[in-house]
């Protein structure tokens, strides 16, 4: 057996000496052919004529045809085409989602960790642009973005119904990172892996500009100034963020802390123009320099820095635009909130992480009620952070949630506890998050940590609840944030996508199995686990602790909506949610429902009181939200959508019929399939999603999920529009068809039946309508919401939901 080992790592050292001789050789001979790795300077002062532009010729085609792949954290080998820099930058073999980190990552965040190019190659990037000999052979030949349109070219995607076998679309796949001197080697072992990967290509006159682009130099303009305008309305905000008192400064925290991650629109700008907020060594009319940590509450590590706002110069794609509008009413909704209360800040907190991560220590000064209305008031893009934000990428992040549930909030005007600063000051102990300590990998000493910490705060939330309501009277109606009469964040709903998420405004969709109601602290501690205290370069520990943690915040907002229920039921009800779960954690389950033992104000009539609260919730809270889910909770065979055209009603009425199937018939049902009804009039197209909801017995563990698989209890939510940045399908369906179309669809059963389906309606990554189709979607987007839309990303596209499940790349 030594031997053997002995052999084999003398095997394994003599590849990596083969391996780094090749290299060595193929390097040297680029020198030689090419010139020496330089420094380049691509920045021209114009565009001369007859040359082309990156921002008017190639931009555009890298948003339609690239960016749908490349961008954000997830872009294969980090190569982010959002924007000239990040194609400078380069390419990186790390990956930034790693679920096998046992020590941090150094960040790799386009525009906040590196400068320069230089700072990036430091950084192990490689990369794709020709740095050797500025000439038009070598621009090309020492170019990957050329080579691979050139692969794409010789070897076309095929036009066959069926993906060849040899792409690997998975969310997972082992990452090529190719570079130049390697490329001979990566088109001999992947002919048909040219780009766009997996689908279709160019057409010619897409590939020339693209090609006489890189053939002149990659050459590239400076971008234009700000505008008048936004630099008036960007000053405004800068004072007011940098205001020298105690009390503003701690508020400019509390309120950046909650909006570094936001794309931030001004009203009055143009809507595809946006901001971020950031931390800046320098003052408001010097040139922004980003202080770049890991999160927004660790040491700035200047005595002295500034809240500045940052245009935003990439591409807007879907799976991270979280839009948060900024406005003379939002200033004046700061100034209540925050600074017409006579209260006192006399010493502003410390960046300690013991107590900079937990935000009820932070911010005891700030009154509690103004810190709940303020996430309230904006309550869909809290929730949108950790849905969009980087921890929800990938099914282990994403399993703590079921794939779909409502989301209601406690009343700021009735819910005590949210609005009492002393009492949150002193449970903060208990409310202590992951980011707080050392990451580690002991399950059971981080869940027994948790458990132990949520049932003292119960216990104490419990206590203070019973002296308030000595009578027992327990929650009502009037329990429930109403919007105020106006907000529409009152009500949200969430989609779980497997390994992405969406949330919405208004109850969209069947009654599902669950449902939370949010008080301030709880959704204050989602916010500082899932967003502010996550570090997607973090540790495997990191995440661990994370989603453990996420599990108590889970159990909690569940709870909160049990109190709501009938005290008889409640036991009952909480059964069904957690079938099966393991004796350590059962244990917990099967304890007193802490803090539930009071009644409830709310008669209940039917023997449905699940469905019964939210039919209450939302007859309620109806003249806010204002949104009747005329699709799938349609209380008569011919109620419609008044605001509806004749055509739209048609369809309506057709496709609100497919959510009829469900359970096993379904399971071949993609994720997130968008529909496109044609009408003959192409501005009167119409947009539909369909969301496939996979029920499970219980969300208590991160592995295993297709072994607690519901499948019988599987639904379909048919909505208006867009839902899900991912999409996994395309169908289209002229409106003279769309009655045969529902027939068929609702004849599915097997792969089969959904193949013949989709081989009728469905768009394949194959078809060579694909991009026409996919170009349809994001403009009716932009179009329907030009503010809130971004880019569809293509990387899920026709990728069957579940690894369990026999798959075919459609």
């Amino acid at each position: 057996m030594k031997k053997i080992r002995f052999y084999l790592i003398l095997a394994l050292v003599i590849l990596a000496g083969c391996s780094a001789y090749r290299a060595k050789q193929r390097t040297a001979e680029f020198n030689n052919k090419y010139g020496p790795v330089r420094t380049v300077d691509r920045r021209v002062d114009f565009t001369a004529p007859g040359t082309v532009s990156f921002y008017d010729d190639v931009q555009p085609i890298l948003e339609r045809r690239c960016d749908v792949c490349h961008s954000c954290y997830d872009a294969p080998c980090q190569l982010q085409l959002t924007s000239f820099e990040g194609l400078e930058r380069g390419g990186s073999k790390k990956l930034v989602y790693d679920g096998a980190r046992l020590k941090p990552a150094e960040p790799t965040r386009l525009f906040i960790d590196a400068d320069s190019v230089q700072e990036w190659r430091r950084m192990e990037f490689h990369p794709v642009l020709n740095e050797r000999d500025q000439t038009p052979q070598a621009n090309l030949e020492n170019c990957v973005p050329n080579m691979m349109l050139q692969l794409k070219k010789a070897h076309p995607l095929p036009e066959t119904e069926l993906l060849p076998d040899t792409f690997d679309i998975s969310l997972d796949r082992k990452q090529i990172c190719t570079t130049a001197e390697d490329f001979s080697e990566y088109s001999k072992k992947y002919p048909l892996w040219g780009m766009p990967y997996a689908l279709p290509g160019l057409t010619d006159k897409e590939h020339k500009i693209i090609v006489d682009w890189l053939r002149q130099g990659a050459a590239i303009t400076a971008r234009p100034q700000i505008s008048n305008q936004a630099q008036q309305i960007i000053n405004r905000w800068e004072e007011f963020f940098n205001d020298s008192s105690l009390k503003q400064q701690l508020v400019s925290r509390y309120i950046y802390e909650h909006l570094f991650i936001a794309q931030i629109h001004f009203d009055n700008l143009p809507p595809r123009e946006f901001y971020r907020l950031v931390r800046s060594e320098t003052p408001p009319g010097e040139p922004v320099v980003e202080i770049n940590t890991a999160r927004p509450y660790d040491d700035p590590g200047v005595e002295k820095f500034y809240y500045r706002f940052r245009k935003i110069e990439t591409t807007i794609v879907a799976k991270d635009h979280t839009v948060y509008h900024l406005n003379r009413q939002k200033m004046d909704r700061y100034q209540q909130l925050f600074l017409q209360d006579d209260y006192d800040v006399k010493e502003l907190p410390s960046y300690d992480p013991k107590t900079a991560a937990n935000p009820f220590k932070t911010f005891a000064d700030l009154p509690a009620g103004s810190r709940y209305r303020f996430l309230l008031d904006n309550a869909q893009f809290i929730v949108m952070g950790f849905i969009k934000g980087p921890v929800c990428r990938g099914q282990i992040a994403l399993d703590v949630i079921n794939d779909h549930f409502f989301v209601a909030f406690f009343d700021p005007d009735k819910d005590a506890i949210s609005n009492d600063t002393a009492f949150l000051a002193r449970v903060s102990d208990f409310l202590k998050l992951p980011s707080e300590r050392e990451s580690t990998i002991n399950t059971m000493s981080i869940w027994y940590d948790y458990y132990r910490k949520q049932k003292k705060y119960l216990e104490a939330k419990g206590q203070y609840l019973d002296e308030l309501d000595p009578d027992n009277r327990g929650d009502d109606i009037s329990h429930i944030w109403d919007g105020d009469g106006h907000n529409d964040n009152a009500l949200l709903t969430v989609f779980r996508h497997f390994d992405s998420a969406s949330v919405v405004k208004g109850f969209v969709g069947e009654t599902p199995k669950t449902g939370w109601v949010i008080d301030f602290p709880l959704l204050e501690r989602i916010h500082y686990l899932l967003v502010a205290g996550f570090n997607v370069f973090g540790t495997v520990g990191h995440q661990l602790e994370t989603r453990l943690y996420m599990d108590f915040l889970r159990m909690e907002g569940e709870n909160n909506f049990l109190s709501f229920l009938p005290k008889d039921k409640r036991k009952e009800i909480r059964a069904k949610w957690y079938k099966g779960a393991r004796a350590e954690f059962k244990n917990y389950l099967e304890n007193p429902l802490r803090g539930l033992d009071r009644s409830t104000a709310i008669v209940y009539t039917t023997d449905d009181p699940e469905k019964e609260f939210f039919e209450k919730i939302h007859a309620y809270v109806d003249p806010a939200v204002n949104a009747s889910d005329y699709l799938n909770r349609c209380p008569e065979e011919n109620c419609v959508d008044k605001n509806a055209g004749p055509l739209e009603r048609r369809a309506d009425f057709s496709l609100r019929k497919m959510t009829q199937i469900r359970g096993p018939e379904i399971q071949v049902v993609q994720d997130v399939t968008f529909i496109h009804v044609v009408t003959g009039n192409k501005d009167d197209d119409l947009a539909y999603t369909v969301i496939r909801n996979k029920a499970l017995s219980n969300n208590s563990f991160m592995f295993g999920e297709e072994r607690r698989r519901i499948v019988d209890d599987d639904t379909l939510t048919l909505v208006k529009g867009y839902v899900g940045s991912y999409p996994n399908a395309f169908v289209r369906v002229h409106i003279e068809q769309i009655e045969d179309f529902v027939v068929s669809f609702l004849k599915i059963r097997d792969q089969l039946s959904y193949y013949n389906f989709a081989r009728e309606y469905g768009i394949r990554r194959t078809s060579t309508n694909f991009w026409e189709e996919a170009d349809w979607h994001n403009q009716k987007y932009v179009k329907d919401q030009p503010v809130e839309a971004g880019l569809f990303d293509m990387y899920r596209f026709n990728r069957i939901a579940e690894k369990s499940d026999s798959q075919f790349k459609w």
